[in-house]
């Protein structure tokens, strides 16, 4: 899941600045691809530029025809049938579909289709006769279902930050009449499996699907295709992949990280008559294809995956190893891998039996040609500003990548990863974390909007950004036990786009820290979905909300522009800096607030800025939802947020609750 990866700045300010475009640095970062259904165009969401890029499929080499203001942050997209694409945006809720304005011209209509009021929109799909898009809503947690003719949306519950969505059609061959739709809940750690009614609406689960990990992204091998083996026992049944990581449990009892390599599970598709469309054996007993115990060329962080049934084979993109592997899916593990740009994060084939990939941090797109075996990079096409050339951009290739642990292995239990495999898109993956020697299981913490926010961790430390960097080098790369005075002193070697080639750039241990530390500060908090981008006030609910948290809440989550901060924020400014993200919203103390305690003393409280998205929330994730955690505080008591607390009469009214639920959504 590649990240935002920009920082919400302007000069002066000691913190993020949330307006519609702040995140644009001037690179494109593209995330998503399709393929127009007459096969001579190819469409890329450049997400950090606002703009969908046309590349002309047809001639010698690729070649950009046009690059279309869109919307804020495209996101997906989805082919139409009849040509064209749908583009859905993360910070504007309307669909765009973009169509040409006749069949020999390059230019290009494009209408809004309504999705509701939140944005914040997250994976998209199209029913094959292109009337339905399915759009999930991690604000809703669930997916809309949008009639591209503009009538009413509707919307049904899925789980906890739908991110991935595949509409899969009827398979006489595995005995199914009935289209499925796939939503993968990235934090809720499940897949559903829904019938696909006539009208386009979406019918109880026939299936949900549990792994340990987050699905990164998943196809299905159908069963008419010969990829039969797509499963270890051979069944000719066809198959659902999921990318994921390892379907087991974290685990640091021997200090190195065990449980997050980068893996492909495979569910056969189930005999016919069966009340389930995949035969799933539960975790830990799944067939799993570990691609980073390739010996060779390991393909770590599995970002996007695509079937092709014209060849019937697979590609996987390698977000964190930077490469590619093209092939039958039994032989994924045996196939070379072929380097392509930075952090490939989409994958698609094309109409010529090639494949493409979106290159997100290197502003490319990698097109690769050749029989199973001997691919290669036949053209790479810029659709931004290649260049990395800051520290700060670097420490965000470091951050994507796993060469910022260039050591480690994936032999025995040991694991290869990036930080984005906790930390997927900067934010959260909804599993709790080890710490050394599992001496306390914690979930994961956002890297989002760390300015002003120290101490860090929720043992309070480190307190620099500097640090910070020093300790996730030092946690994370292997060696310790071997030998704890130089694992992790090691120099890293970029490969870099240079205008029109590849270079390399080697970092010092001192610079490998140096790089990491000055990107931290710029992972941004993503608005909130719940209402408009770039406000400067907030609502009538909102602000007595505010007023309920400046009495009850304020004294451990602080109204304060940096932890160190003196200077009370002018009651004038004080609603723009919050919707701003510019006031830190906690406090460089340990409390003891009744959930399990990290510290010496207590566990320092986490930032609140963007909580809507960090569900489950306390240190052991026991609360699923902000309603959970308002049913259980109690400010008039030391453990101020106990479960017990629930088992009281309420601390709060209702009204109480209701407006510092909206004051909480908003930020």
């Amino acid at each position: 899941m590649g990240g935002l990866g920009f920082g919400w700045r302007r000069a002066g300010a000691a913190g993020p600045v949330s307006t519609l475009r702040a995140y644009a640095d001037g690179h494109a970062r593209p995330r998503a691809l399709a393929v127009d259904a007459r096969g001579d165009r190819l469409y890329v969401a450049a997400s950090t530029a606002d703009r969908l890029v046309v590349v002309d499929l047809l001639g010698p080499h690729p070649r950009q025809l046009i690059s279309l203001r869109i919307c804020a942050f495209p996101d997906a997209l989805a082919a139409l049938p009849g040509g064209g694409v749908v583009v859905s945006c993360r910070f504007d809720p309307a669909l765009r579909v973009v169509s040409r304005a006749s069949e020999s011209s390059d230019a290009f209509q494009v209408r809004a289709v309504p999705t509701g009021l939140a944005h914040g929109n997250r994976g998209l799909a199209l029913d094959p006769a292109g009337r339905f898009a399915y759009v999930g809503s991690p604000a809703r947690g669930g997916v809309k279902i949008v009639a591209l003719d503009g009538t009413t949306p509707r919307f049904f519950p899925t789980g906890v930050s739908p991110q991935g969505l595949r509409f899969v059609p009827p398979d006489p061959g595995a005995g199914r009449a009935t289209p499925l739709l796939l939503v993968a809940n990235f934090i809720g750690h499940t897949v559903g499996v829904y019938p696909v009614l006539a009208d386009g609406g979406v019918g109880a689960a026939l299936q949900t699907i549990e792994t340990a990990a987050p699905i990164l992204a998943l196809t299905v091998v159908p069963s008419r295709a010969p990829a039969r083996d797509a499963v270890k026992d051979g069944a000719p049944r066809g198959a659902l992949l999921l990318a994921t990581h390892e379907d087991r449990a974290l685990s640091r009892e021997r200090l190195a990280v065990e449980g997050l390599d980068s893996v492909v599970l495979s569910l056969p598709a189930a005999p016919p008559g069966a009340a389930a469309p995949f035969v799933d054996p539960g975790p830990g007993h799944r067939f799993a294809l570990n691609l980073s115990e390739r010996s060779r060329d390991p393909v770590v962080g599995l970002d996007a995956v695509a079937f092709d049934e014209f060849t019937d084979r697979v590609a996987i993109a390698g977000a964190g190893s930077d490469n590619l592997v093209v092939a039958r899916a039994a032989a994924l593990a045996e196939e070379p891998a072929v380097d392509v740009g930075t952090s490939p994060s989409a994958v698609t084939f094309l109409p010529d039996g090639g494949v493409v990939t979106a290159d997100r941090l290197s502003d490319t797109l990698s097109f690769v040609h050749g029989t199973d075996g001997t691919l290669v990079v036949t053209d790479t096409l810029a659709v931004g500003k290649p260049e990395r050339t800051t520290r700060a951009e670097r420490g965000e290739v470091l951050f994507y990548s796993r060469r910022l642990v260039p050591n480690n292995v994936a032999t025995g239990p040991l694991s290869i990863y990036t930080c984005a495999a906790c930390h997927a898109d900067g934010h959260i993956d909804g599993r709790r974390h080890p710490s050394k020697r599992n001496r306390f299981f914690s979930m994961t913490k956002t890297c989002r909007g760390l300015v002003g926010t120290e101490p860090f961790l929720s043992l309070g430390k480190p307190d620099t950004f500097a640090a910070f960097a020093d300790n996730i080098v030092a946690t994370h790369a292997q060696g310790a036990l071997d030998a704890p005075d130089s694992y992790d002193q090691y120099p890293v070697t970029l490969r870099l786009r240079e205008g029109a080639r590849w270079g390399t750039v080697t970092l010092s241990p001192r610079e490998v820290r140096a790089t990491l530390a000055a990107y931290l500060p710029r992972l941004p908090v993503e608005p909130s979905p719940f209402e408009a981008v770039g406000r400067t006030a907030l609502t009538p609910p909102e602000r007595d909300g505010l007023a309920v948290f400046r009495d009850r809440c304020s004294g451990c989550h602080q109204l304060q522009i940096a932890t160190g901060s003196t200077r009370a924020v002018p009651a004038r400014e004080l609603e723009r800096d919050l919707l701003a993200g510019r006031l830190v919203l906690t406090s460089a103390r340990r409390y003891d607030v009744g959930t399990p305690v990290l510290g010496e003393d207590g566990n320092n409280p986490p930032s609140l800025r963007g909580v809507w998205a960090a569900a489950p929330y306390f240190s052991d994730g026991s609360a699923a939802t902000l309603e959970d955690v308002l049913r259980r505080t109690d400010p008039g008591v030391p453990t101020v947020h106990a479960p017990e607390n629930a088992k009281r009469p309420a601390a709060l009214t209702v009204p109480q609750r209701r407006d510092l639920l909206a004051f909480l959504r908003g930020l």
